[in-house]
């Protein structure tokens, strides 16, 4: 499985999540030939490298700019376009475009929408995973954190958990975690 990616000026930002490299040969044998949706996608590091590794990647954001620049590029010389497709949409306004059971995997790095769990839920095979990294906590985002158990708590009547992971964000008086959670649809 490639781990190079191509040369950029933002190549730090650009690695893939420690999680998504960690489970990316679990994401791609169980999501029985289905997409991955790669949600609030950004600069589209996590979709590239699972594209560049055979899994078919939907990449969704409001605004896929850089990960046009950069998937432009490829078109020139690589496999990866064959793998990625790129789906444009506000995840605060507009529906759920996705059908049910219609993903193998669903990754969610950096942006967590807690009333999307329940599409994601619906969206992903059995057996699909479900791969969630939450903004790290720094300075003030522990106010768009979820409480202490909340994520464990919504996701555990439907998944299994491979990994889950929260650690203490914001005051000592304030409920917030950062979360890692890997966790497979029943």
């Amino acid at each position: 499985m490639p781990h190079n990616l191509p040369a950029s000026p933002h190549l730090e930002t650009e690695r893939p999540s420690p999680l998504i490299r960690r489970f990316a040969a679990q994401i791609v044998s169980a999501s029985n030939e289905k997409p991955t949706l790669d949600i609030a996608c950004g600069s589209g590091r996590n979709a590239i490298f699972l594209a560049s590794a055979g899994c078919d990647v939907i990449s969704v954001d409001r605004d896929l700019t850089e990960l046009r620049y950069r998937y432009n590029s490829f078109a020139a010389g690589q496999q990866i376009t064959d793998h990625l497709r790129l789906y444009e949409m506000d995840l605060l306004k507009d529906p759920w475009p996705f059908e049910s059971n219609s993903a193998g995997a669903i990754i969610n790095v950096h942006f967590l929408l807690p009333a999307l769990l329940s599409s994601f839920e619906d969206t992903l095979i059995p057996g699909g995973y479900l791969v969630i990294e939450s903004i790290p906590a720094h300075g003030g985002n522990y106010l768009k954190l979820p409480r202490a158990g909340q994520l464990q708590s919504e996701l555990r009547k439907s998944f299994d958990f491979e990994l889950y992971k929260e650690r203490k964000a914001g005051p000592g008086n304030y409920d917030a975690v950062a979360v890692q959670t890997v966790a497979r649809r029943r």
